[in-house]
């Protein structure tokens, strides 16, 4: 009996070290530094916690300041002069601000919307500088679905999506709810071309993210330091 267990105790041993991915926590990491995608591995809920407690730690002069850089890099990319419908995203807990991005898309006569959670879906409803804001369940704001207009994903031009982390292929671990991953399935058969764009900042970069086979990339990630594209 005692011989049976030893070997079960090997065995298993090694299927941990040899086949759970290992992962990078921002400043140190583990041999490989690989991280799975949106399943629910304690890998990927580490780094997420990390990263967020990383984006709470910072001053409101260091968010005003990385985000007005990451609002420059992006509208240098000339996609952005193409599209007319965008999605846009009401900043929470120290994401990157998107108000000067708001005025800026207003004064250029963009059709903006922001997204709605709403019985376990997300979906988008327009928003303009008189619309009325309600805060929903989690804190962010959101337009009232009474008063504003749904707007099909699909007819969308540009998403700009928020994320907890990402890496240089443009993969994404969002905050964990899925409702973007679920949100983004109904464009797999649009005719037209979205593009996904993540705003985030450098330090939530990690060397790799194993991507499961239904998450989408983003074609975009823009950071105060550079643009990803994948």
């Amino acid at each position: 009996m005692s011989t049976l267990i030893l070997s079960i105790t090997i065995y298993w041993e090694a299927y941990v070290n040899v086949s759970e991915p290992t992962y990078c926590s921002g400043l140190r990491a583990t041999n490989g530094a690989r991280y799975c995608g949106s399943s629910s591995s304690k890998q990927m809920e580490t780094v997420r916690k990390e990263k967020k407690k990383e984006r709470l730690s910072m001053s409101g002069d260091m968010v005003n300041e990385k985000s007005s850089l990451i609002t420059k890099n992006l509208l240098a990319l000339k996609i952005l002069d193409e599209g007319t419908k965008v999605a846009i995203f009401a900043s929470f807990q120290n994401e990157p601000d998107t108000e000067e991005l708001v005025n800026y898309f207003w004064a250029e006569r963009k059709e903006l919307c922001l997204p709605v959670t709403d019985k376990g879906s997300l979906r988008f409803y327009e928003y303009g500088s008189d619309s009325v804001l309600l805060k929903n369940r989690f804190g962010i704001s959101e337009p009232d679905i009474n008063e504003a207009k749904e707007i099909p994903i699909q007819s969308l031009d540009i998403i700009l999506i928020p994320l907890v982390v990402f890496d240089q292929s443009c993969n994404r671990i969002g905050m964990g709810s899925g409702f973007y991953d679920k949100a983004l399935s109904a464009l797999d058969n649009s005719k037209k071309k979205t593009y996904l764009i993540g705003l985030a900042y450098e330090f939530q970069k990690v060397n790799q993210i194993e991507p499961n086979k239904w998450d989408i990339p983003l074609d975009y990630v823009v950071t105060e330091k550079k643009v990803y594209h994948s």
